[in-house]
């Protein structure tokens, strides 16, 4: 059965021709089911809680990077498949995977092509794409087996399972971790230089001599250091597109 949960600002009466546009499609291809529409008054983790036991086994989240975010560290624990209905422009997740913005992503939907992807951990917190660290005197301890020592407030730190960074793009079922390191160096009378150092590790311990903010990508979400990151291999089933990045 296929399980639809919205985001709560798709109540406001502006989005209601593509609302309409997505459901008479779903409809057309035969995988309508439940909707469940989010508000402030809602919990999204109980709502999937109780849905998942009552036998939900694929849940399509129509919103954008936050709401898929939220979804994906709620249910990354739980035996079911994730799809994606993407509206808006904030849908870099979506692109990645391969998928199109609104009725068009249905045909994905019915089309099924599902991967086991990996997930990233921070702490107790699943993520699906990446890190962003800046600062100074940042300490990385990667895989237990070297540090990596960033003194200068000049640096710029991603942490990758999923994403297209410098035209790499990350493979998120290889169970491990891109670490890409951008360092700025000021001239004075030329043009800034930088330069781009590339880790691949599975563990990554975080620390620095003040509390250092870590801006995770999916969700805009702000975690401080310390910090633990690691990869969490074949982790989740989500339905991607042809067009996907890996």
């Amino acid at each position: 059965m296929y399980y639809y949960l919205y985001d709560s600002k798709f109540n406001d009466k502006k989005y209601n021709n593509i609302i309409a546009r997505i459901e008479t499609r779903l409809t057309d291809l035969g995988i309508n089911g439940k909707i469940n529409r989010l508000s402030f008054l809602k919990n999204i983790n109980q709502v999937l809680t109780e849905e998942i036991k009552r036998g939900v086994k694929t849940i399509i989240v129509v919103g954008d990077d936050k709401t898929i975010g939220q979804v994906i560290n709620l249910i990354a624990e739980f035996n079911v498949i994730i799809g994606i209905i993407p509206i808006g422009p904030n849908n870099n997740i979506a692109k990645l995977l391969g998928i199109p913005l609104e009725d068009a992503a249905c045909d994905i939907i019915s089309s099924r092509i599902i991967k086991k992807l990996d997930l990233g951990k921070i702490n107790n917190y699943y993520f699906l794409t990446s890190l962003e660290i800046g600062g100074k005197n940042i300490t990385l301890e990667c895989d237990k087996n070297y540090f990596i020592n960033l003194q200068e407030n000049n640096n710029i730190i991603y942490i990758s399972n999923l994403n297209n960074y410098y035209n790499i793009a990350s493979d998120p079922s290889d169970g491990k971790l891109e670490i890409f390191i951008e360092s700025i160096q000021k001239k004075i009378f030329r043009k800034n230089q930088a330069t781009m150092s590339f880790f691949r590790n599975k563990n990554i311990r975080i620390t620095g001599d003040k509390t250092i903010p870590i801006f995770l990508s999916d969700e805009k979400k702000i975690i401080k250091t310390p910090a633990d990151v690691s990869v969490e291999p074949k982790k989740i089933k989500i339905i991607v597109g042809k067009k996907r990045y890996f």
